[in-house]
Formats: C-alpha cells, structure tokens, sequence
C-alpha cells in the first residue's frame, strides 16, 4: 500500500504542476518552453559527441531517422491511413535529400569541432532560412532584414575566422549544414501548407530511414548493451528538443521565445567543460553574439510584422 499511495501522490503533485503550469501566461510558458528546448539540444549534441567515436556518422545518423519513426508509432496508430495521404512528393524528397546530408554533416562535424563552437554556427540556420525564402519563394525581404542577414553572416565569419586561423572541414560543414537545413526550411514551409506537420515529419524521418539504411549497413557496427543506451538518449534528447520548441512556440510569439534559444551556447560549453575539457573560446563568444543579435532583430521585426498585419 505504502508504494501504491506514493504512486497516487506522484500523480497528484504531477497534475497540479500541470495545472499551475498552464496557468502561467503564455510568454512565460514560451519562454520555459525554449530554456528546455535549448537545454536537450545541447545533450543531443553530448551524446552525438559521446557516440562519434563507437559509431561512423552514417550510422548515427540512421539511429536518430529510426528513433524518430519510432517515437512518431503511437500517432501513426492512432491515425491510421491519413497518414499516407500527402502531396507534392518531389519536394519530400528535397526535403529529405537536405535533411540527410545536412544532419550527415551535422553529426560529423559535432564529433570534431568543440560544441560551443557547433551550437554558434547553427545560430545561422534562421539567417539561411531568410534568404533561401527571399530567393525561392519571392517573398520581399527589405533593407533592414537584408542588413541583419549580412550582419549574421559576418559573426560567422568572426567564428571561422578566414585568413586568421586556418579553415576546418569541420566547420565547413556545420555552416554547409545550417545552409541545408534553411533550405529545408523553405520546403517545409511549402509542404505544410498542404500536409499536416505530424505528416510531413513522419514522411522525411521515414525517408530518411530508408535513405540510410545502406551507408549505415555498409559501415556497420552492432552497438553493445551498454552502447543502447546512449543511442536512446540521443533520439530522447533530440525528440524533446523538437516538441519543446514546438511548444515554445506555440504558447508566445517567436519575438519573445527565439532570443532564448541563444541559452544553447552556454549549455553546450558547460557540457564540452565538464566531459571533454573543452574551454570557452572569445571568438566564438563574439561571433556567437553577433549571430544571435542578427537571428533576435529578424524575429522581432517578423513578430511586429505580424502584428501591424492583424491590426490591418
């Protein structure tokens, strides 16, 4: 009995955090929303470091595609069919082909460059984002958000430092990356449009799966016991990351929650500190600030945007 009233208390105190949680206001909320976000996604990368050296890239990569399709089964089951009604193919796979690569790169560049260093050059994912969406879907840009664009790619810049320091594959990649991932961004935009979000998730993790079935088979290396772990905490991590950000970004505008997603910098350097005695890098402090006050002034100019055209 003693285990069964704990267990009762446990739920009780669960529902009440939730309640109390819902109550706070939606800016609050947002904004706890996106600490956790910035949180996980700073583990993900942990454990995709911590994986890197038991495990090729292709077939890291593999795990997070199959661990996402898993984690999606419960809605896949509760929504049967519809989930294979979708349209515009030839961009699914864009997509995917963006997303593989993009994540590729992404994973093994992680396992080589320190991870504050990673989490700076993925602030640059929205800048990317901006531009291709300018270029491909024609939408008007203006001078100010064009000036924040070269701006944030300037703090890039601080952090590979061309001419100063001698150039990385690794960050070639981790930038080459956030390039892919802003193109994906642009796809995404169009497929939503279209398709329910849960849809256009499920059909790229699933792509992507199958995309990477054979590199990672090629390059194979069955995981041990106590490797399945890491593997679950890396999908775990990366999967809160996404529904938090989600989240975040549903309970407030992107003006008020995105600036705290810049938290990922500092978590990602404690982690590197801590595991892999990584010390924090000035350059990449500066760099990072720049790309974070560029990436911080277009989601306030797209949420007083957004607003003068409710007003309207």
């Amino acid at each position: 009995m003693t285990a069964l009233r704990r267990t009762v208390f446990a739920f009780g105190a669960l529902r009440r955090a939730t309640t109390a949680f819902g109550a706070l206001p939606g800016a609050t909320r947002g904004i706890l929303w996106m600490v956790v976000a910035s949180f996980t996604y700073a583990c993900t990368y942990a454990t995709v470091r911590a994986l890197s050296g038991e495990f090729t890239t292709f077939q890291i990569v593999f795990f997070r595609s199959t661990l996402g399709v898993l984690f999606m089964v419960p809605w896949l089951m509760r929504v049967g069919r519809r989930a294979m009604h979708f349209h515009h193919m030839e961009l699914y796979w864009a997509r995917t082909a963006c997303n593989y690569i993009g994540m590729v790169l992404l994973m093994w560049g992680i396992g080589r460059l320190a991870l504050q260093d990673v989490t700076a050059l993925q602030f640059t994912i929205p800048l990317f984002t901006v531009l291709f969406v300018a270029l491909m879907l024609g939408e008007k840009v203006g001078v100010p958000r064009w000036v924040a664009l070269l701006v944030g790619f300037s703090g890039a810049l601080v952090i590979v430092r061309p001419g100063f320091a001698e150039i990385s594959l690794a960050s070639l990649a981790v930038l080459t990356c956030s390039a892919l991932y802003g193109l994906s961004n642009v796809t995404t935009k169009k497929l939503t449009q279209v398709d329910d979000a849960n849809v256009v998730v499920f059909h790229v993790f699933s792509m992507m799966m199958l995309v990477g079935f054979v590199p990672a088979l090629w390059h194979w290396n069955t995981p041990t016991l106590e490797q399945i772990p890491w593997i679950i905490a890396m999908g775990v991590f990366s999967t809160l990351a996404t529904l938090s950000t989600t989240l975040g970004l549903a309970a407030a505008d992107a003006s008020v929650v995105m600036p705290i997603n810049f938290l990922k910098q500092p978590f990602a350097a404690m982690l590197g500190f801590i595991f892999w005695a990584e010390s924090p890098d000035l350059w990449s402090g500066i760099g990072s600030l720049i790309i974070f006050g560029a990436g911080w002034y277009i989601a306030r100019h797209e949420g007083r945007a957004k607003r003068a055209r409710a007003k309207a």
